[in-house]
């Protein structure tokens, strides 16, 4: 068997890791890093790891008497280097890479920086202070001559002989994280084994380490998986981290979420309902902690919390939005959840039934940073609901489909909904049966800054060719509005067609009109905004300029979809339920559902 040498450096004692990875290629010497697919692959084993890590890591900002330099070894020679007064973001480490000729047959080197600080006892606890051992970061280099890479982001193509690059690069990102370098991996090694607890639990006792302790020993399996940290490389074929190399991590100090097989790591999400709970449950999401709770309706209208809170993201405490449908078709709801602005937008979807991961967190929509909306539909009448995503405010009006199998997200429908590329306001998607052809249809509603514009979209032909509307696009409301508009879609009427329901966004008054799906499909190239409505009423105080967030769904179990409302009030966490024979005049309890009104911008409905 061919093997290639996987290695490691250190500098000194240090303490701390992070949550995001950034990836500095000033000292790439040599190039090796000129192609951006080698560093889109580099950063997608980054973000991969860190995706799992929720550690809280100061900000270092020299300044005001306060210095430092970073130390770490030169990735395009193997010296040693040091950069002085570097800035270190907060939950953030940084890895300097680069590649230079490796000696024999290693393919890697990871390793973690030492620094030098001068100035006030606060700057140096927040040197210190950054958990475990210090890190701020460090660097990787890789090997330019010898070794036979494959840079692809899946394995699609690998050669028998190849080394993926995307498993040595996730390897050397770990050494650098502390495994085999770290001072406590040294304190938890005895007679040639790692004795972490966590690491013991999953390998059911100490973990036998290679010969230069740094390692586990060669050819250890998890869950019968193979591990990263073996000491020699997979030609061939994908390794990404196992559970046994995440539970090291927590072991040295990580915060680790989210890795099945972990104990107190593994997916965070309890079924809150069985499947013989009438009508369909509501997710709504919007405290500062980061929660989301499932409810039910309770008796007088109003929503039931059922099951604890749960923590899609971990310790992520940012805008959640959630949606709820049947992604793996066994006939019970499951749970999607997507991340607001400030971060990578990410998705992650749960298993109704047994609360398992059917989707891990997965970037959407190229990482964007401004937060996504998330809607679930059956688009090619295969009994299994897809996702659609689209972007908020500075992502203009993608909108992306995805089919859910295996574990992931494959994409089956992408397309730029109202056909304006400069338009950079976001939108909110919704799906539902419009046409009553059996397949759901896509509605999309355009967010801030935009006039009330409302389309929607053929759902058979998004799942056969692409995107065709079934009704020219509309305003929903005054086209003079300026704050976006929040649509949902469902059968409110019982007649077999889903109604289109829109109302106003941000800073609008708490409006909401519905067109009936079957008036709609009667008059194809009607102005939707001229036909005659089902119901245009305001749900609470005209007066509210907080806006509101919606959604459809039969709750009580009746055939019939009730329409589901969120204030946008930061300070006024209020919601109510609002069925079909009372539009136009609700009298229904409003309620708050979070105890403390507090939110971040408001409840989001799902």
């Amino acid at each position: 068997m061919t093997r290639t040498v996987l290695s490691l450096e250190g500098l000194e004692a240090r303490e701390v890791p992070a949550v995001t990875i950034q990836i500095d290629y000033s000292f790439d010497a040599n190039g090796f890093f000129n192609d951006p697919t080698r560093r889109a692959i580099l950063q997608q084993a980054a973000d991969d790891i860190a995706a799992h890590l929720d550690n809280t890591l100061p900000a270092l900002i020299p300044g005001g008497g306060n210095s430092w330099s970073a130390r770490f070894f030169n990735p395009a020679t193997g010296g040693e280097v040091s950069v002085p007064n570097l800035t270190v973001a907060a939950n953030t480490i940084v890895l300097f890479a680069g590649g230079h000729d490796l000696n024999g047959a290693e393919a890697g080197v990871g390793g973690y920086g030492g620094y030098s600080a001068s100035g006030n006892q606060a700057w140096f606890d927040s040197i210190r202070g950054r958990a475990g051992f210090g890190l701020w970061g460090g660097a990787l280099a890789f090997d330019t001559h010898g070794t036979d890479w494959f840079f692809g982001s899946t394995t699609a193509g690998i050669g028998a002989g190849q080394l993926d690059f995307y498993s040595t690069a996730t390897h050397e990102i770990t050494h650098a994280l502390g495994i085999g370098t770290a001072p406590l991996w040294n304190t938890l090694t005895a007679t040639g084994a790692f004795t972490g607890p966590t690491a013991v639990a999953v390998y059911g006792g100490p973990v036998p380490l290679g010969p230069d302790g740094d390692h586990w020993a060669e050819g250890i399996q998890a869950g019968g998986k193979d591990v990263s940290m073996d000491p020699y490389a997979t030609l061939g074929g994908r390794v990404p981290l196992s559970s046994l190399d995440y539970a090291a991590l927590k072991d040295l100090g990580w915060t680790v979420s989210d890795v099945p097989g972990v104990p107190g790591a593994g997916p965070s999400f309890t079924p809150p309902v069985t499947a013989d709970t009438p009508g369909t449950p509501v997710v709504l999401t919007g405290p500062t902690d980061g929660t989301a709770q499932v409810y039910t309706l309770g008796s007088d209208n109003t929503l039931t919390p059922v099951g604890g809170r749960q923590t899609p993201f971990g310790s992520y405490t940012g805008v959640i939005r959630s949606v709820v449908g049947d992604f793996n078709g066994d006939g019970t709801k499951d749970y999607a959840f997507a991340t607001g602005t400030g971060t990578a937008a990410t998705v992650r979807i749960f298993d109704g039934k047994t609360g398992g991961e059917l989707v891990a967190r997965t970037a959407v929509l190229d990482g964007f940073a401004g937060g996504v909306f998330i809607a679930a539909g059956d688009i090619d009448r295969d009994g299994r609901d897809e996702l659609a995503v689209s972007a908020d405010a500075g992502g203009g009006t993608r909108i992306s489909v995805y089919r859910v199998a295996n574990g992931g997200l494959t994409l089956a429908a992408d397309f730029l909904a109202f056909g304006d590329p400069n338009f950079r306001g976001g939108s909110r998607v919704a799906m539902a049966d419009v046409n009553r052809d059996g397949a759901d249809d896509v509605v999309v509603g355009a967010g801030l800054g935009g006039g009330p514009r409302v389309a929607v979209y053929d759902g058979a032909m998004l799942a056969a060719s692409g995107a065709q509307r079934l009704v020219p696009d509309f305003f929903a409301l005054d086209p003079n509005l300026r704050s976006g508009v929040y649509v949902t879609a469902a059968d409110v009427d019982g007649d077999g067609y889903a109604d289109v329901i829109y109302s106003t966004g941000n800073t609008g008054g708490p409006r909401v009109r519905v067109v009936s799906g079957a008036v709609l499909v009667a008059n194809p190239g009607a102005d939707l905004a001229a036909l005659p409505a089902l119901a245009d009423f305001f749900t609470w105080d005209a007066n509210d300029r907080s806006g509101i967030r919606i959604a459809a769904k039969d709750v009580d179990g009746d055939g019939r979809a009730e329409l589901v409302v969120g204030s946008g009030s930061k300070d006024a966490a209020t919601v109510r339920v609002i069925p079909f024979d009372q539009f136009n005049t609700p009298t229904t309890p409003m309620t708050s559902p979070f105890g403390n009104p507090a939110t971040i911008d408001g409840v989001y409905v799902g």
